[in-house]
């Protein structure tokens, strides 16, 4: 069966909240129902056959078509199902989310993955600031799921994280992994200045020693052989990732901090 469509019809001026369009909201409904449905824009609300062509398909598997980063929330509470946006999308994508799977074929802004559970998230493109960061105000990041990004992440990437993993095929911004309290970040590109800031607990994983190199608050604590390492890179070959690609490696430099606080964080550089 084909997928439930939403087309945008123009250009948007207003940021939308498409948090009603997930999967578990939307199983059993028909389309005239669907089509019924009010979305925050604004200061208003907003049908949705105003501002989508629909095409009728199985509402577990939807699909934005003509997307553009106006759209919030795509995904929030998702526990079930698909979600494909074709194009750019806009902010808090993936927030709360349980279980499923999201694809973007395009650029996500501020708050992906924000304070999500379980599922995976794959941005094929860029993504903008605290990916799987904590909203303002909270102190809890993600805590569970994967996301992964082929292009870069923005600043603070990994912001109070807590469970779960993010990798990144590209670029890390500043502050990568900053307040992290558990979880594994893997970054194949280079990372921004303050790696680590605040850092807790949980790894960061590089295969290359970043070019502003690692701040004094790390202590480097010489090379070690992590056996580990070898059976976190055997579960990426089942990935659509370019981490399914990278050579298995053991052997790394390690860095624990931040040693402004309990210090047991570390980040392991391949060597």
């Amino acid at each position: 069966m084909s997928s439930l469509t939403f087309t945008l019809k123009a250009a948007l001026k207003k940021r939308i909240d498409c948090s009603p369009l997930t999967p578990d909201n939307l199983a059993e409904k028909s389309l005239t129902e669907i089509a019924g449905i009010e979305l925050v824009v604004g200061k208003s609300t907003v049908r949705v056959d105003a501002l989508f062509e629909l095409s009728e398909g199985d509402s577990n598997t939807i699909v934005f078509a003509n997307s553009n980063s106006k759209l919030d929330f795509i995904g929030r509470n998702m526990t079930q199902g698909s979600i494909t946006i074709q194009g750019d999308v806009g902010a808090y994508l993936g927030i709360f989310m349980e279980g499923g799977e999201i694809t973007v074929e395009g650029n996500t802004e501020i708050y992906t993955a924000c304070e999500m559970a379980g599922g995976q998230i794959k941005i094929n493109g860029n993504a903008g600031d605290f990916v799987g960061g904590a909203r303002p105000g909270r102190r809890n990041g993600m805590t569970g799921g994967m996301v992964i990004v082929t292009g870069n992440t923005g600043d603070r990437t990994g912001d109070h994280m807590r469970r779960g993993m993010i990798l990144i095929e590209g670029n890390a911004g500043d502050y990568c992994g900053g307040r992290m309290i558990s979880g594994t970040i893997a970054v194949l590109g280079d990372c921004g200045a303050h790696l680590g800031y605040g850092m807790k607990r949980g790894t960061i994983l590089l295969t290359q020693m970043p070019s502003r190199g690692i701040t004094a608050n790390f202590n480097d604590c010489g090379s070690h052989t992590l056996a580990f390492l070898p059976l976190m890179f055997a579960s990426f070959k089942k990935l659509d990732s370019q981490f399914a690609e990278v050579e298995a490696f053991s052997r790394v430099q390690r860095y624990a901090g931040d040693l402004a606080g309990i210090g047991m964080g570390e980040i392991l550089v391949k060597v």
